[in-house]
C-alpha cells in the first residue's frame, strides 16, 4: 500500500510491441515504456496496475522508477517489550491490543528459540533481564534476556500523554489480561535500540544456532560447516489475527517435536509470521525432509483457515502449488492468461508465480 505510481519496461516481445499479424520479425523492437499510477494517496482511475507489477515478482515488468509514501517521524515514541510464559498467550495479547483497537506502531513476537539465539550472540544463557546502560563511547551494553516468548512494541503520537496512554493500555493488557511479566519501556533512541535489539540481531542469530561453533549436537550432519544465509530455509505466512495464536503455537510445536532449529517469529499486528531454519551442508535427507514437512504443515493450516502461503516473501517457484488451493482453478487462470497477455514470449522469470511453458502463444516442442 505505500507504492504510488511506477514506470516499467515491459519486454520487447509483448503484444504491445509486435504488430498486428503477430509476425515475429519485430521481436527485438524498442521496449515499450509504460507509467502507471499519480502522486496522489489513493486513486481509483482504471486497474490497479501499480498492484499488478509491486506483486509480479517480475514477471511482467522491469520496474526503472517508484513513488512511494512518505511517512512523517513522530514526535514522541516510546519502544516496550513484555516476557510471557507461553507463546500462545502472547500471540493472544497481540490480537487483544489490535481489537481494542490501540494504535500501536510496531508490534513483533519472538518465541523463545529466538530469544534463545539472541542470548547465544552475547555469551550468555537467559535469566535476566536486559541492561540499558551505555559506556562513555555510546556502546550498549546488552544482558541476555529471559528465554520466554517476547513482545516488541513501539507507539508513536503528538504528544507524551497521548503515546503514554496508548502504553498504558497496552501493558495493561499483557499483564493483567495474558500474565506477562518484566514490561519495560524506554523513550530515548538508545535505549530503545537496546529494546529492540533480539528483534533487530534475529535473522543472524537464528542462522548461527547452527553454526560450525554453535555446540550443537551432530546427530543430523557429521559436523563439517555450519549453516549459512544462502543454506537457510526462511518462510511466512500471514493468517487472520483471530487465528494467529494457535498457528503461530502449531508450528513451534511442530518444530519442537520434529527435533529441528527453527526460530519462529512474526510481524504480529498483521497475523504475518515467519520461521527460519538454517541448514547445514551434510545434514542428512531424513533432517532437510523434517524441515520441509515444518514449512508444509505450516502453509497448510494458514490456508486452511482462511490465511495465506505468504505475506511478504512472494510465491517465487517453491509455493506455486499451494496457489490452485488458495484461488482455485479460476484465480489461477487468470494470472497465467495475465502473463501470456503481457509477456507472449516468456522471457521474464518463465516459471515463477505460474507455470508456463509457451512461447509466442504456443506451447514449446
Amino acid at each position: 500500500e505505500n507504492v504510488l505510481a511506477m514506470t516499467a519496461i515491459l519486454p520487447p516481445t509483448t503484444i504491445s510491441s509486435a504488430n498486428a499479424n503477430g509476425n515475429e520479425s519485430n521481436a527485438n523492437a524498442t521496449p515499450k515504456v509504460v507509467t502507471c499510477g499519480t502522486n496522489a494517496l489513493k486513486s481509483s482511475a482504471g486497474y490497479n496496475l501499480p498492484a499488478i507489477f509491486t506483486g509480479s515478482e517480475g514477471t511482467l515488468g522491469v520496474l526503472t522508477e517508484v513513488t512511494v509514501k512518505l511517512h512523517p517521524i513522530p514526535s514522541h515514541v516510546v519502544a516496550a517489550s513484555c516476557a510471557f510464559s507461553d507463546l500462545h498467550s502472547a500471540a493472544e495479547a497481540v490480537a487483544m491490543i489490535r481489537m481494542m483497537g490501540i494504535p500501536v506502531s510496531r508490534i513483533e513476537l519472538l518465541d523463545e528459540t529466538s530469544i534463545r539465539a539472541f542470548n547465544r550472540t552475547l555469551g550468555g544463557s537467559g535469566g535476566s533481564q536486559q541492561s540499558f546502560d551505555d559506556d562513555d563511547d555510546g556502546e550498549l551494553h546488552l544482558q541476555p534476556m529471559d528465554e520466554k516468548p517476547t513482545l516488541f512494541m513501539e507507539f508513536a503520537g503528538h504528544s507524551k500523554i497521548a503515546a503514554g496512554e496508548d502504553l498504558s493500555a497496552a501493558r495493561s493488557i499483557c499483564t493483567e489480561d495474558y500474565g506477562g511479566t518484566n514490561f519495560a519501556s524506554a523513550t530515548d533512541e538508545s535505549t530503545r535500540q537496546s529494546l529492540w535489539a533480539a528483534r533487530h540481531r534475529l535473522y543472524y542469530s537464528s542462522i548461527a544456532l547452527r553454526s560450525s561453533s554453535s555446540g550443537e549436537e551432530e546427530e543430523d550432519g557429521d559436523g563439517v560447516g555450519g549453516a549459512t544465509p544462502q543454506s537457510t530455509v526462511l518462510t511466512d505466512v500471514c493468517v487472520p489475527l483471530s487465528h494467529f495464536a494457535d498457528i503461530i503455537s502449531a508450528t513451534a510445536r511442530d518444530v519442537h517435536e520434529m527435533g529441528v532449529v527453527g526460530p519462529c517469529f512474526g510481524h504480529a499486528g498483521d497475523g504475518n509470521f515467519h520461521c527460519i531454519m538454517p541448514l547445514k551442508p551434510n545434514d542428512t535427507k531424513e533432517y532437510k525432509d523434517r524441515v520441509f514437512r515444518v514449512l508444509e504443515n505450516l502453509t497448510e493450516r494458514a490456508i486452511g483457515v482462511g490465511g495465506t502461503c505468504s505475506g511478504e516473501h512472494g510465491i517465487g517457484y517453491g509455493k506455486k502449488k499451494y496457489l490452485r488451493r488458495m484461488y482455485g482453478e479460476g484465480g489461477v487462470s487468470m494470472m497465467e492468461a495475465l502473463k501470456k497477455s503481457m509477456d507472449p514470449f516468456n522471457v521474464l522469470n518463465p516459471g515463477k508465480i505460474v507455470d508456463n511453458d509457451f512461447y509466442g502463444g504456443f506451447k514449446r516442442g
